[in-house]
């Protein structure tokens, strides 16, 4: 006669402040936020960081959030700011700098063409520029001696 055998999976639950980080494709349910969560393992794994990464549901949050890097005082050359892997991007951006801000939206056409159009309440001393190679952009900026540092925020869409 045949043995049967009944086994149950289960995985770990609880509070979202609470949950653990998890091991490396072990699930774990957020009961408070209902949002599920998969472990990422460890550097020696293979794993690209450590952390849980959330699988998506009809409660996930999908709104995006803004990217920010700091802008070098004095910084006459060139400098990139951030790189983007795409033939044709828009992002949105707001640069603030001593109490004075710059945004606007950027439209980027691969090696067609940068078009920027800011609103500011003053001048904040840095200048945004793009170069297009092999397929990647190149977000670029140069920046007048203030004494400040400036924080770059920026949302980035492919455009069609």
């Amino acid at each position: 006669m045949a043995i049967v055998q009944i086994s149950q999976i289960t995985n770990r639950k609880g509070y979202q402040s609470n949950l653990p980080q998890l091991a490396g494709a072990e699930f774990g349910w957020s009961t408070d936020t209902r949002q599920l969560f998969i472990g990422n393992g460890t550097l020696e794994e293979g794993a690209p960081v450590i952390g849980n990464t959330e699988i998506l549901t009809e409660f996930s949050d999908l709104s995006p959030v803004p990217i920010t890097v700091t802008l070098a005082d004095d910084t006459a050359s060139p400098t990139t700011a951030f790189r983007l892997t795409a033939g044709a991007v828009v992002f949105s951006y707001t640069i603030v700098r001593a109490g004075v801000y710059q945004a606007g939206t950027v439209k980027i056409a691969g090696s067609a063409g940068f078009d920027n159009s800011p609103v500011s309440s003053g001048t904040t001393g840095i200048v945004l520029s793009a170069t297009y190679s092999n397929g990647q952009i190149d977000v670029q900026y140069t920046s007048t001696a203030t004494g400040f540092d400036a924080q770059l925020s920026y949302l980035v869409s492919v455009s069609a």
